[in-house]
């Protein structure tokens, strides 16, 4: 029995990666999907009385007033370098490297 299960998931196995070598390198071999299978949108305007848009720019200008940009910015301290804390290193060196701070930035819209 065991072996029986062996060869039926062998089998499967190389069948689906024959099938997956087909769809990614020459999928004109396959048979197309039924046009059943594909997906309609329906588009309903977002007032009732307001007549449809014909182009996106006209969806575009309604949109835009409602669209911002956010930008931040500030000073990280960078961490030290742990040889900068050694006694040793400091005795030659003193406190002559000062601290660096990094700027961190952040980009977003809502």
């Amino acid at each position: 029995m065991r072996r029986l299960w062996l060869i039926f998931a062998q089998a499967a196995t190389v069948a689906v990666a024959v099938l997956f070598v087909l769809s990614t390198f020459r999928p004109e071999w396959l048979p197309s999907r039924s046009p059943s299978a594909t997906i309609t949108q329906s588009v309903s305007p977002v007032f009732t009385g307001a007549p449809r848009s014909a182009s996106y720019s006209d969806a575009v200008q309604r949109a835009s007033a409602s669209v911002v940009n956010i930008s931040t910015s500030k000073e990280v301290p960078a961490p030290r370098h742990p040889l900068l804390n050694d006694p040793v290193f400091r005795r030659f060196f003193g406190e002559q490297l000062p601290d660096e701070a990094q700027r961190a930035s952040s980009l977003g819209s809502a």
